[in-house]
């Protein structure tokens, strides 16, 4: 199957994992200003606009950005399995030996983790 089986475990995981902790979240949230909102008559999306959506945001984009992450790193992961992604350009520079692709490969991963790591970062201390 490929790159394609690749994608499609990696979207089916972080779909649900991501659906699952927002659910989480939104039971934690204070019903305070829903029912408040409800109370004075306002739809269902303003409700969520207004109310919901700006004690979930937060959270969110923290969850988002760290899922991007894990699926960057285990998208290489899948591919030296052989299901795709930037692992199959490891296992290839692995299997005929040539080291400094491996290693041109291994740094651009852990770049792109850093790179991830600082944007959640900056991102998480203008939210919060």
């Amino acid at each position: 199957f490929g790159p394609f089986a690749g994608v499609l475990t990696l979207t089916v995981y972080s779909v649900g994992f991501v659906a699952k902790l927002l659910a989480e979240r939104i039971e934690e949230i204070d019903f305070g200003q829903v029912e408040a909102m409800r109370a004075a008559g306002a739809p269902y999306l303003s409700t969520l606009i207004y109310a919901i959506a700006p004690q979930i945001l937060a959270r969110q984009i923290g969850l988002s950005i760290y899922q991007l992450d894990s699926n960057l790193r285990a998208s290489a992961v899948l591919g030296l399995v052989g299901a795709g992604g930037i692992g199959i350009i490891l296992q290839g520079a692995i299997d005929t030996f040539n080291w400094p692709e491996v290693s041109t490969v291994l740094l651009t991963i852990l770049a792109f983790v850093i790179l991830g790591e600082i944007v959640s970062m900056y991102l998480r201390k203008r939210i919060l």
